[in-house]
């Protein structure tokens, strides 16, 4: 691990929003149940809670990325109420970042999940992203 790393394990981080439009499954192509909060909306909710309780903890140069996702949506939830979804950093081991998930309405529970993400040098991940998009050309002359 780098020396600049500064999380540790049993860090916690929130993040709230009231659920509007264009988080309901209408969004996603589901009609017939527009009123309803989205997995999709509470996936990306449940990332940005990770990558918020990441911060600026990290090495100049390095972000995390995702690399595994489990999550149960259990309960349906309104558009116009709120939710909130807890990261917590529950183990480091090495590069990898392993966080339990927590997602509340203003009534209860509503997910529960697992996000699995990994410490990486920014600049050599663009650069294995652009030798695969040069492979890909490479096959199509």
């Amino acid at each position: 691990m780098h020396e600049d790393f500064t999380l540790s394990e049993g860090l916690e981080y929130c993040v709230q929003k009231r659920v509007a439009y264009e988080d309901t499954t209408v969004s996603f192509g589901r009609a017939g149940i527009e009123t309803l909060f989205s997995t999709t909306a509470l996936v990306g909710m449940m990332i940005e809670a990770a990558v918020e309780l990441v911060g600026k903890n990290v090495p100049e140069g390095f972000i995390t990325v995702g690399k595994k996702i489990e999550i149960t949506h259990e309960k349906p939830t309104l558009q116009g109420m709120q939710v909130t979804v807890k990261a917590k950093l529950d183990r480091i081991d090495g590069s990898a970042l392993h966080f339990e998930m927590t997602c509340y309405d203003e009534i209860g529970e509503i997910a529960k999940g697992k996000q699995e993400r990994y410490l990486v040098n920014k600049d050599a991940l663009i650069k294995r992203a652009h030798e695969r998009a040069q492979a890909l050309e490479d096959l199509n002359r």
